[in-house]
């Protein structure tokens, strides 16, 4: 009896990952949802990477749903707007490019000038949402902070970019699978890709964040070097420079 509670207990390896699992099927179907409506998409996308960062950095006993509707509710004006804004554009840019390719010369390849900018919109996108789950701002502070983390770290940033295209890339190529693949993302597959992009986020976001516990609540301003509150690791290794620190607002993720 007692092998069997330390090997599915909540401090196992075998329950920690149950409970990550939970989480991110949870997650994933609260995010599906959501997004029925189609304009919450951006919303729910935020709502999404605030539950999973919220996990990562250290609350693993929070009710999945709560915290869902929680971060949808914080971010909803500003993440709608933002998703309207970058699906009107795509659209606009795809008719533009469709456009192009009716003329010869230097009109045609002008549509490669649109192909770069419908791709720098993506990655500002791919930034944009979990830094309007992590911190507090108006429209255009969340766009420069976004901008700041997409260019900051390339690598970082191709990574992360990556783990959104590739998956949907392969949805589109293999398309004769299609019943495999809604299975896929119905279950867990957005929140999947959202957990792992949002932990390479969540490194780079670190330092401008709120210090927290183990419990992956803040820790109260003044109360910082309590020697009686263990802290949540902070392995992130940044240190920004303090202009760039003073501009970020800081939530409370």
């Amino acid at each position: 009896m007692q092998r069997l509670l330390r090997l599915f207990g909540e401090e196992s390896a075998l329950g920690r990952f149950l409970n990550r699992l939970y989480v991110i099927i949870a997650s994933n179907l609260l995010f599906v949802l959501f997004s029925v409506p189609v304009v919450t998409i951006g919303a729910s996308l935020s709502a999404l990477n605030y539950t999973l960062m919220k996990y990562q950095r250290g609350d693993k006993h929070f009710k999945v749903a709560a915290m869902f509707w929680k971060g949808f509710r914080e971010s909803f004006g500003k993440a709608t707007v933002c998703f309207v804004v970058y699906v009107l554009l795509m659209l606009f840019q795809a008719l533009e490019i469709s456009w192009c390719r009716q003329f010869a010369g230097p009109v045609a390849l002008f549509r490669y000038a649109l192909i770069g900018l419908m791709a720098l919109e993506t990655i500002l996108a791919a930034y944009l949402f979990p830094v309007i789950a992590a911190f507090n701002g108006g429209i255009r502070e969340l766009l420069k902070n976004a901008l700041y983390f997409a260019f900051s770290k390339p690598h970082c940033m191709l990574a992360c970019v990556a783990l959104y295209v590739a998956p949907l890339a392969a949805t589109y190529v293999f398309f004769q699978y299609l019943p495999l693949w809604a299975f896929l993302w119905l279950m867990f597959g957005f929140a999947l890709i959202a957990y792992i992009a949002g932990g390479i986020m969540l490194r780079q976001f670190m330092p401008f964040l709120p210090e927290v516990d183990i419990c992956g609540d803040i820790i109260p301003l003044g109360m910082e070097g309590d020697p009686n509150i263990m802290v949540g690791e902070d392995d992130s290794g940044d240190d920004p420079d303090e202009d760039t620190l003073r501009e970020m607002m800081k939530y409370g993720l």
